[in-house]
This record gives structure tokens, sequence and C-alpha cells, in this order.
């Protein structure tokens, strides 16, 4: 694996050296799992100065609590959990400012055209309808096709990213990935006499 990717027996030895005061290690854990953390961020808070402060804040408070969080057997899982946390703190705090209460119980993304890549595909119009299958899909299975299809996290990490059951994450993908099924199917059906 490249450096910025490494696989999740390297992040726990950097962790175990980081609890052993090794802020190379630490470094490296945050030069790898930063962009990751920050396209989550961004897409549950909307705004890039404020994602970027959640993330800093995020690593000098694990960096201050190292000691008391111990070995981590799944070290990103435990970033992108305790991320989603500190990030529902954000939005409570927002909330103060008139956010929207149904925010705090599930973050809502929003996928844009440039995160879905359509190999070879040449019909613009295509792609926009595509972009409007992926956003018409309730927030909570927004968030679960995005962990496992953009941050590539197994069904076992993304339960514990967002605090439900493994079942449930099942689940919430098998509806996604149902729904985007028969909205492709009835796409299809209506474009096929066109191309023809």
């Amino acid at each position: 694996m490249n450096e910025l990717q490494p696989d999740s027996e390297q992040l726990k030895i950097w962790w175990v050296d980081a609890i052993q005061q090794d802020t190379l290690a630490f470094g490296s854990i945050h030069k790898s799992l930063y962009a990751g953390l920050f396209n989550y961020a961004l897409k549950l808070l909307g705004d890039e100065a404020l994602a970027n402060d959640v993330i800093q804040d995020l690593f000098i408070k694990i960096w201050n609590k190292r000691h008391s969080i111990g070995e981590l057997q799944k070290v990103k899982a435990y970033f992108f959990t305790a991320l989603r946390r500190q990030v529902l703190n954000q939005l409570r705090d927002l909330k103060l400012r008139q956010l929207k209460i149904s925010t705090l119980a599930s973050p809502d993304i929003d996928f844009s055209q440039e995160e879905i890549l359509i190999q070879r595909e040449q019909d613009n119009a295509l792609k926009s309808r595509i972009l409007l299958l992926l956003n018409s899909l309730p927030s909570r299975q927004k968030e679960v096709i995005y962990l496992s299809f953009f941050e590539d996290m197994s069904n076992a990490q993304i339960a514990e990213v967002l605090d439900i059951n493994y079942q449930s994450v099942m689940n919430l993908k098998q509806r996604a990935l149902q729904k985007m099924r028969t909205l492709v199917l009835l796409l299809l059906l209506t474009i096929l006499p066109f191309l023809f």
C-alpha cells in the first residue's frame, strides 16, 4: 500500500507508537487519515473551514487522551467515530444559532458530481440523473453508501462509526442499493427507446 493509504496493521503500529509520545507516528496517522476525515466532515457540515477546525480539534483531543484511549484494534474506525461525535457536538452548538433540530438526528450528505465516477460515460444527462438518484436516498442510506463506497469501510466499521448494529448497516445498504437498482432500471427503460 502507498504511504497515504496504510493498511490497518500499520495504523495500529503508529497508534501504539503515538501512545508512547511518538509525535512522528501520530503525524503519520494524521497524514494518512486527514483527507478521508475532511471529506466526511465536509459532507456532514457543508463548510470547509468548519470541517477543518473540527478535525484539528479532534486530533488535539485524541492526542491529549491517547493514554486513556489505550490500544486500538480499528484505528480508522475509531477516528471516524470520534469525528462523527465531534460533528454532532458541533451541530448541537450551531443549533443555538437556529439550525434545524432534525440535522442533529442524522446529518444529511449530498453527493457532488465530482464524486460520481461513471467510466466511459459520455452522456451528461445520465450523470446528472444518477446524482439525483443518489441524493434521493434517505440521509442514513446516503451516509452508509458514502462510508462504504467512498471511504471503503467495512459494514462492521460503518456500524461502529454510526453507532448502530451490524444488521442495521446491512439493511440500510441493501435498501439503498435496491432502490438504486429499481430507479436505474426505470431510467434505462425510459432512455432505451431514444438510443435506437
